[in-house]
């Protein structure tokens, strides 16, 4: 069960915790989570520090009031008295923001080993992610060129950054910039992603002008050709008005 009010965080983490095989509900609310707990009979809760209803902390305690299910914070805060006053109310760890896949993943794994529940995982295997319908300008990875997020990636390790040095960098928040190296552009909502995309590039010194062609849809295509024919069907016509 995840528990945070930014809808894009929910995404992703359902995102790559369903890719490692487990399966995930994600509440954007306390109240609608605690009204589907008994129900969902979660084995593991990744809960947000930061929401406007309750707090994460004040979740917590609720939740171990009637339930010893382990707990995971997620949280922007990294100062130690942030850490230990999670860990004081009763979460079992503590992450924070941002985080890759693989450290979340870990994580979680380790937490459910030390509660003695072991789950039943079905095989993971790629899949893409969740369809988007996309404007015609928006930008779309190119297949012929080498991968988007690799090229990110690897020129964000080069410079010695992390995702959270790199949002505060380029201005872009951390989960845009995380969706973006993983190609997952239809988690960035449309407005925003071509201003993050060129933001991101002039940080990294990352050509993406390949990267920013319009993605010319079949029924534009055929729109123009109609036009075009119509127009010189137009012009046929008063050359041979002209010509009587």
């Amino acid at each position: 069960m995840v528990i945070d009010d930014e809808p894009l965080i929910g995404q992703l983490l359902r995102y790559q915790l369903g890719d490692a095989g487990y399966t995930v509900e994600a509440y954007q609310s306390a109240s609608e989570a605690l009204a589907r707990f008994a129900y969902a009979q979660p084995d593991l809760v990744l809960l947000d520090v930061m929401m406007p209803e309750i707090s994460g902390y004040d979740l917590c305690r609720e939740i171990r009031t009637f339930s010893q299910v382990p707990v995971i914070m997620l949280t922007a805060k990294h100062a130690d008295e942030d850490m230990v006053a999670g860990l004081t109310i009763g979460a079992d760890d503590y992450i924070g923001k941002p985080f890759s896949a693989p450290q979340l993943i870990a994580r979680v794994e380790a937490v459910l080993r030390r509660s003695g529940h072991t789950p039943t995982l079905r095989p993971a295997r790629p899949r893409p992610a969740p369809p988007a319908r996309q404007d015609m300008a928006t930008p779309q990875p190119i297949p012929s060129r080498p991968r988007l997020g690799a090229q990110l990636s690897a020129a964000r390790h080069d410079r010695g950054l992390s995702l959270h040095d790199a949002s505060h960098a380029c201005g872009v928040r951390w989960e845009f910039l995380q969706a973006i190296e993983q190609e997952q552009f239809s988690y960035v909502p449309r407005p925003d992603l071509r201003a993050a995309l060129r933001s991101y590039s002039d940080l990294l010194d990352v050509d993406l002008r390949p990267y920013m062609r319009p993605r010319v849809s079949r029924k534009s295509m055929r729109e123009s050709i109609a036009l075009v024919a119509a127009l010189t069907l137009l012009v046929i016509l008063s050359l041979a008005l002209l010509m009587i």
